[in-house]
């Protein structure tokens, strides 16, 4: 089924006249349910049942399905690098198979490659075949999305308790101790959605896709959010990418107005009255305060999940213990906070080489890009985010962990061509972006 569209005024096969461009129903339900999966990508609590697929997955194996059935999934995401890519993703999941067959549960390892391909593979062959348009437009989509989140989970929290939202969202929307998990279903993922937020708000606001003052609003409701988080990686990751982001955006004067602006809230907020979260202060401001790491939150309880994984290392370098085997030997029942010694002990070296491979190649990526400041930037800050959690978190295929990433190196490296504004204005009217850079 195809929908028609001309020109005012176009005659239908006449010489010199434009002939009338189609674009198919089933193109429009994947471009819209691309769309979809983006802005949800970082709502893990909404979910279908209690199995772990989101609303936005669906969307997204929607889109998936359409696009692999038409043809149109990118052979070659990544350009020259895509063997490259594919090799490393290869080696980390094959690492991961070789322990799970050596000394754990093969069919562990078959939810963890499905879950890896779709973050690490299929999502790139999706984003990097969108016309530049959809391609721009991404980052404000994801922003906006953790925008609502954070509406929603505020006006929780001064119209609710924990004990009101536990029976329909579980104990990390709105933990006892007051801790704003949100849709993002966990405080410290919501302080990491949050802090991917931010740098793509500055650039919707520089892309003039948002006024100036509605992006106010949205990072207010951002930083409201992230203090009722109360996660100390959360709020050093925000601070950190905001400043990245604007030094490499516009260097020092950015980075004087970003300090003056900062101050001149922290002073209205100061003069106010108003009291910090309680629970922000507990777990952060007082880690901030005396300088002291062992106050903030978890940090020692993350800190001796390391320190057994060292001890770990000495039995499994070569051959993994297998996937989620970690859990099963730690004293702690709790895989380790860290990503790079999760996938040595579970998939052992050659898991771990993969790993590096694909972390190296996106640090690759993102620093070539900053030959556009306006695109390169951003970006750059996101994969930055990323890689601060890689160091936090134990294995990291979500959605709201990749897409992100892929949105914004899709923005940069997504490929231009000759009809692509044409097909955008068949689905929505905007102006056409900026070019592109080449591939790598």
């Amino acid at each position: 089924m195809t929908i028609s569209t001309a020109a005012p005024g176009a005659s239908h096969g006449l010489p010199g006249m434009p002939i009338p461009r189609t674009v198919d129903l089933w193109d429009k339900i994947a471009h819209y349910a691309l769309l979809t999966s983006i802005f949800l990508s970082g709502w893990f609590a909404l979910r279908v049942g209690s199995i772990n697929l989101t609303f936005s997955d669906v969307a997204l194996l929607i889109c998936i399905v359409i696009t692999a059935m038409r043809g149109k999934l990118g052979a070659m995401p990544f350009g020259s690098l895509t063997p490259y890519w594919v090799a490393g993703l290869a080696m980390m999941l094959g690492g991961l198979f070789i322990g799970s067959i050596m000394n754990g549960d093969p069919l562990r390892w078959v939810n963890i490659a499905l879950q890896y391909s779709v973050s690490f593979l299929l999502i790139p062959m999706v984003l990097m075949q969108q016309d530049d348009r959809t391609r721009r437009i991404a980052p404000l989509l994801f922003m906006l999305g953790i925008v609502l989140s954070q509406v929603i989970g505020i006006a929780v929290t001064i119209f609710l308790t924990p004990a009101d939202t536990l029976p329909w969202f579980g104990d990390g929307f709105y933990t006892g101790n007051q801790r704003l998990g949100s849709m993002s279903g966990e405080p410290n993922s919501n302080g990491a959605v949050i802090a991917f937020a931010i740098p793509m708000l500055l650039y919707s606001v520089r892309q003039r896709q948002i006024s100036f003052y509605a992006g106010l609003i949205c990072l207010a409701l951002l930083v409201w959010g992230l203090l009722l988080t109360a996660s100390f990686t959360g709020f050093s990751a925000a601070l950190l990418t905001l400043f990245i982001c604007m030094a490499l955006m516009g260097g020092f004067r950015y980075i004087a107005g970003l300090a003056v602006t900062l101050g001149a809230a922290f002073s209205l907020f100061m003069v106010s009255g108003a009291p910090l979260p309680r629970v922000f202060q507990e777990r952060v401001g007082n880690a901030v305060e005396s300088g002291d790491l062992s106050q903030a939150g978890t940090f020692i309880g993350r800190s001796n999940l390391i320190k057994e994984a060292w001890t770990f290392t000495e039995d499994y370098s070569i051959i993994g213990m297998g996937v989620d085997r970690y859990r099963q030997l730690s004293a702690y029942d709790n895989p380790v906070h860290n990503l790079y010694l999760l996938i040595w002990n579970e998939g052992g070296i050659i898991a771990f080489a993969g790993l590096i491979i694909l972390l190296s190649l996106l640090g690759l990526m993102a620093v070539v890009g900053l030959r556009d400041r306006e695109r390169g930037a951003p970006a750059m800050a996101v994969l930055i985010v990323f890689l601060i959690y890689t160091m936090s978190y134990p294995h990291m295929y979500s959605r709201m962990w990749v897409m992100p990433v892929m949105v914004m190196l899709a923005l940069l490296y997504g490929p231009r061509r000759a009809d692509d504004q044409q097909h955008a204005k068949l689905i929505y009217s905007a102006p056409a972006g900026p070019q592109q850079l080449p591939d790598l």
